[in-house]
């Protein structure tokens, strides 16, 4: 499954701006890229869409094991 180009822009500027101040530019940079990878691996642009609707609380545990799995890369 892949995102649209909009969702995966969106998507990339709020991981991007949250990372970076942790991460630094590059580091901020892999890492979302990565855990754009994995959840369009799992999940298709409507389910994303109704994810990222939900409370914090519900993303973050939606999203979760992308997180895990690239902050190990």
């Amino acid at each position: 499954m892949a995102f649209s180009p909009e969702q995966e822009k969106e998507m990339y500027i709020g991981c991007y701006g949250n990372s970076k101040q942790y991460l630094g530019a590059d580091g901020a940079k892999k890492y979302c890229l990565c855990t754009i990878n994995k959840l369009s691996e799992k999940y298709s642009n409507e389910e994303i869409n109704l994810i990222f609707k939900k409370k914090p609380e519900e993303i973050m545990k939606a999203t979760k094991f992308a997180t895990i799995h690239c902050e190990k890369k």
